[in-house]
């Protein structure tokens, strides 16, 4: 069926020639409206409209979620650094709309895993959370959020001598994210979380009847980015192994790096096209749900 006419919204659109875009080698249809004589294109209703570098968009999703800076991702596929900027906005709105798709097509979830992973913006004395909810089977992210936190231990007294008192948004943070999720979370599902005094209230407002089983929390070992802990068997292992990956994955997540996070609005971009990377790419794929039938993704 030919696209509507983006001008007046008439549907008599009729072929009108083909056009060579240079940017990716591809031949565009043209159409022309027979109501108001405007003439569009089959590109023209496509969220990469007027793009000049498509090529790159599967090239720097590929290298934010695979632990590479955007001054790097720069320098390596020879555009500016606005260019690559301007793609992760791009791509982390794509990413959100995907993500939320994938997530009605695979969902709802039984069995979830809740905790958070602590980083900074700009300097370690501005702390921020970083709450995740996963799935316990497959490991998927199905939702997370960010946060600003006060400065805790030794350098809280420096961070509120050079930039304030900082505010607490954690638990809006959280029961927000919480009621984000409940779409794609079954009602009577379990969710295993560590002893944060603030779970078991938040998640009871949001899911009255999911069963919250709490453990207790250990200290990280030497590896896994310090999110996997020195037991032998955790019981929050696939939730902690998550976090490790996000760490390993994103750039600017990773300890002892000093690629940082300039605004809290810029590390929710990039998350989120890992987030969609992640679930899509790096783990094993779980069924789609299709008209009532469950379809391998990979056939």
């Amino acid at each position: 069926m030919n696209p509507l006419c983006p001008r007046c919204g008439a549907i008599g659109s009729i072929k009108y020639g083909r056009y060579h875009r240079f940017d990716d080698a591809q031949s565009i249809q043209r159409y022309r409206c027979a109501n108001c004589k405007s003439c569009h294109s089959s590109a023209t209703h496509t969220p990469t409209y007027r793009q000049k570098r498509r090529r790159l968009n599967r090239l720097v999703e590929m290298d934010i979620a695979s632990s590479t800076a955007q001054r790097r991702i720069a320098i390596k596929h020879g555009c500016a650094r606005k260019t690559v900027a301007r793609k992760v906005i791009f791509l982390a709105a794509e990413a959100r709309k995907k993500a939320a798709k994938w997530l009605e097509q695979v969902g709802p979830f039984n069995s979830v895993q809740w905790d958070e992973l602590i980083t900074f913006e700009h300097s370690r004395l501005k702390p921020l959370s970083v709450a995740v909810m996963s799935c316990t089977r497959t490991r998927c992210i199905i939702g997370f959020g960010i946060a600003p936190i006060p400065a805790s231990g030794v350098i809280s007294i420096r961070s509120v001598e050079k930039y304030g008192k900082r505010p607490n948004r954690s638990g809006s943070m959280r029961k927000r994210v919480l009621k984000s999720v409940k779409q794609y979370v079954s009602p009577r599902a379990a969710i295993t979380t560590d002893e944060h005094p603030h779970y078991a209230a938040e998640i009871k407002t949001v899911f009255p009847r999911m069963i919250h089983t709490q453990h207790q929390s250990v200290r990280g070992s030497l590896t896994g980015q310090g999110e996997l802990k020195r037991i032998g068997f955790d019981p929050m292992f696939n939730i902690n192994h998550t976090l490790a990956m996000m760490r390993d994955n994103i750039k600017r997540l990773a300890r002892c790096t000093w690629c940082t996070t300039k605004k809290a609005s810029s590390l929710d971009d990039v998350i989120a096209i890992y987030m969609h990377y992640h679930n899509t790419t790096l783990i094993p794929q779980p069924e789609i749900r299709v008209n009532r039938y469950f379809l391998s993704s990979s056939e």
